[in-house]
């Protein structure tokens, strides 16, 4: 009885406490570890028990709850499904009389959350890189660990909540390990790791120095692969994200692949530093191709990871392609070392040792060997990278020492062509001075010869000069009586030998005039007139000169002057007349039947400026093609044939075109044998403002404007004047305005059939002239606007889309052309 009571009391003292927390850590038989002070131990996972959340929404209130026989044994489970939580339950056990503390490692997996339960209090511990370095228990490291503080004969319940996201294999393994050796042994890391990261980048930084000295890419690529190294231990022992980001989760998990930009670098190095190209160009393009492929594998790599967040898959992928490239590395060494030299034997003893510490971490990571495999890497890579720091200074040695052989063989060479340049600068000298005695003597002859050239000019011209007035006394005295005697003369028979003693008397005098040209333009002496003259009389002059020629030629000689010629032009009528002798003259000698025409057409008219066309067309011999750009030389016929049967000097096209030129044009020729020839120029004349327009044909009685009402608007007075006329002869009524508010004041005023807008005016322009016409002037918003300008179309084709023009006449215009435009906008 006194038992039961006792079992009673005790039942009613223990039940609340144990209740409290819902109670599961009921003494179950399985699943306790017994310690007995610091100790390194991995718990046996027969002793591990595990709970499958398949619904992933429990909580540890939940987990309190739960019997031991809702729990599986971790030796029992065969196969993990990652979409489930798993939890871990065991019970720690420390039978010795003082406290102890440690660290409590889980297994590789992304998140593990710890709920600690010490004589009844719940603590709760994150760990895993899936969780930010701010929320861990122990925030450096990717590894899963807390800290645990056992009291003395203390029992410690430890659940653990163990969720992989990333495609990790779930894994329920425990060590503990003594927090203070831990600790000790975490001091000495990090002092490693502040000696590594200062080494790389105290190499980095000098090799990136030497490249911008030296521009030598190797420096550029050692520095790089050295950084990248850096950059992938300080992620994997989680420093940047306790420095840069302990808010944030994974942040830049990509370094992880780091070691692939490595590779690259690595082959961009070797390329450079074994200066592959000479002696291994099969390696020197397969190491170029790894590093372009290691930089897009990198990209695909890092890029599957972050999408698809399956970080174990990226992992094995990025094994695998390491064990390949350690492999190649390995061919890449024996290759290169069949044609050993000293670059090479560092190259190959600094890889050598990096390989060998991958391979045993490799192995021992394989055998689950407990020493810190990354600083055994460590440890090679900065072996490497000395052996490596020693092989570029030896580069350098050499490439200086090369640099200096080079700087001395360019020295004495430069001392040798300085000798050399001494001898010949002394033979230069001696020559120069020969030769400036021959010069100088040749000088002399040449003033002599010049003085010569020019007393035998003098006595050309005074020559000409004296024949020029002893042939022109007594051919002006013919000249004159042959006038006296057709004055007197009515007899008809002698009016015919009148007119061929004339036509010779003025044959006469022109080939003087021609000879006396030719020597004045020659010597630059000829000037041209300025006087004003009848195109019309001197073109009729001109053909009844050669009237009497070409009727004893049997040919016709026929003159035609185009519509709306000015009737009186300023220029030089005696060069023009001239001009003319030459062609029609030439024309009427080779042709045998036929007509020789002259025209006269008024190409346009702009400002106070008439441009004239002038043609001399005729039916003779014509002229062969291969002559046709010599027959205006001096002394030069189509052939000799052409000089002895038709006679002449040769002068007169030559003539003809130093005087085209001297007018500032030039003359166009078109011929065929047997079939004419056509003689073309354009004249520009001067007009004044009593000019008026004529024409021989008459040919103005067939344009009408039906007396349509037009507003000429331009600021040049002769532009104007120009207008008027031709308007006026085609009965038209003219209103002008010499500037773009007069205009705009006459269209208020009145309504026009017509405007013609001058573009350049000032201060309005005509385009605002025509845009004001447009929105303001109701009598003529509709009205059609002509524009006229001197410029290019091209020039105003985003003004012209604006629709206040219907079209655009070009200065100088083309009567013709300008009736046409009216009529089509007026009818």
């Amino acid at each position: 009885m006194r038992f039961l009571r006792l079992f009673f009391l005790l039942s009613g003292i223990l039940l609340p406490s144990l209740t409290q927390i819902g109670f599961a850590q009921q003494r179950f038989s399985k699943n306790l570890h017994i310690i007995s002070g610091h100790t390194n131990r991995e718990l046996d996972q027969n002793r591990i028990l595990v709970y499958i959340d398949e619904s992933n929404e429990l909580e540890i209130e939940d987990i309190l709850k739960l019997e031991q026989n809702d729990y599986i044994e971790a030796n029992y489970l065969t196969r993990f499904d990652e979409n489930n939580t798993y939890w871990m339950y065991y019970r720690i056990n420390d039978s010795g009389d003082e406290p102890l503390s440690h660290i409590l490692r889980g297994g590789t997996n992304a998140k593990e959350t710890y709920y600690v339960v010490i004589n009844d209090q719940i603590s709760e511990h994150k760990t895993g890189y899936l969780f930010p370095a701010s929320e861990r228990s122990i925030p450096q490291g990717h590894d899963t660990k807390i800290r645990i503080d056992h009291p003395p004969k203390g029992e410690a319940h430890v659940y653990v909540r163990v969720q992989n996201t990333d495609g990790t294999p779930i894994d329920l393994k425990a060590r503990l390990e003594p927090y203070q050796e831990w600790y000790d042994n975490k001091e000495r890391v990090n002092l490693f790791q502040g000696f590594f990261t200062g080494l790389i980048i105290v190499v980095a930084m000098l090799n990136f120095f030497l490249f911008g000295f030296t521009k030598q890419k190797a420096f550029l690529f050692f520095a790089l692969y050295c950084l990248f190294n850096l950059s992938y231990f300080l992620e994997e022992y989680g420093i940047l994200e306790v420095w840069l980001y302990p808010e944030t989760a994974n942040l830049v998990s990509f370094l992880k692949f780091g070691p692939i930009l490595s590779v690259a670098f690595y082959c961009l190095f070797a390329k450079e530093f074994l200066e592959l190209y000479k002696g291994f160009p099969f390696w020197n393009r397969t190491v170029k191709t790894i590093a372009y492929f290691s930089f897009v594998f990198f990209i695909l790599v890092a890029g599957f990871n972050i999408i698809s967040g399956n970080y174990y898959t990226s992992f094995r992928i990025f094994e695998g392609y390491m064990a390949v490239a350690s492999f190649t590395a390995i061919v890449f060494l024996i290759s290169i070392n069949l044609k050993p030299n000293l670059l090479v034997r560092y190259f190959s003893m600094g890889t050598t040792l990096l390989i060998i510490t991958v391979l045993v971490s490799a192995i021992a990571k394989s055998l689950d060997h407990s020493f810190d495999i990354h600083i055994f890497i460590q440890v090679g890579l900065i072996i490497e990278l000395i052996v490596f720091s020693i092989g570029m200074s030896h580069k350098l040695k050499r490439n200086l020492e090369n640099h200096e052989i080079t700087q001395k063989s360019l020295i004495i060479q430069l001392q040798n062509n300085e000798k050399l340049q001494l001898n010949i600068n002394q033979d230069l000298t001696e020559l120069v001075a020969a030769r400036t005695q021959l010069i100088k003597k040749q000088n002399k002859e040449l003033e002599e010869a010049r003085n010569e050239a020019e007393k035998a000019t003098q006595a050309k011209s005074e020559f000409l000069s004296v024949m020029s007035h002893e042939i022109r006394t007594p051919l002006n005295a013919i000249i004159s009586l042959s006038h006296i005697m057709e004055m007197d003369n009515e007899n008809e028979e002698m009016q015919e030998y009148i007119d061929a003693l004339k036509f010779s008397a003025e044959n006469l005098h022109s080939l003087i005039n021609d000879v006396l040209d030719y020597n004045k333009i020659e010597a630059d002496k000829l000037v041209l007139e300025t006087i004003e003259f009848s195109v019309i009389d001197l073109l009729r002059n001109i053909r009844d000169s050669f009237k009497y020629k070409a009727k004893n030629q049997g040919i016709e000689l026929l003159v035609e002057v185009g519509e709306h010629m000015p009737d009186r032009v300023i220029g030089d009528p005696t060069r023009l007349t001239q001009i003319f002798n030459n062609l029609i003259g030439n024309a009427i000698k080779f042709t045998h039947e036929g007509h020789v025409h002259i025209k006269a057409t008024l190409l346009g008219l702009k400002d106070d400026i008439a441009t004239v066309t002038f043609e001399v067309k005729d039916t003779g011999i014509g002229i062969p093609r291969e002559k046709l750009e010599t027959i205006f030389e001096a002394y030069e016929q189509a052939g000799k044939e052409t000089t002895r049967e038709y006679g002449g000097t040769g002068l007169g096209l030559s003539i003809t075109q130093k005087l085209l030129n001297l007018m500032g044009s030039k003359v166009r020729i078109e011929s065929a044998e047997e079939e004419g020839t056509s003689l073309s120029f354009d004249i520009s004349f001067m007009i004044n403002q009593a000019f008026d327009m004529v024409s021989l044909q008459d040919q103005m009685r067939d344009k009408d404007l039906h007396g349509k009402h037009i507003l000429v608007v331009d600021d040049n007075d002769m532009n104007r004047l120009v207008l008027k006329r031709l308007l006026t002869s085609w009965n038209a009524q003219f209103d002008e305005a010499n500037g773009g508010e007069t205009a705009l004041k006459k269209c208020g005023e009145h309504q026009y059939d017509l405007i013609l807008m001058d573009i350049e005016m000032k201060p309005l322009s005509g385009f605002e002239v025509a845009a004001t016409i447009r929105e303001e002037c109701i009598n003529n918003k509709e009205t059609t606007i002509i524009a006229m300008s001197g410029y290019l179309t091209s020039e105003f084709d985003k003004e012209m889309d604006k629709k206040h023009f219907s079209t655009l006449v070009l200065k100088p215009f083309e009567p013709n052309e300008l009736y046409r435009q009216i009529l089509k906008y007026t009818q």
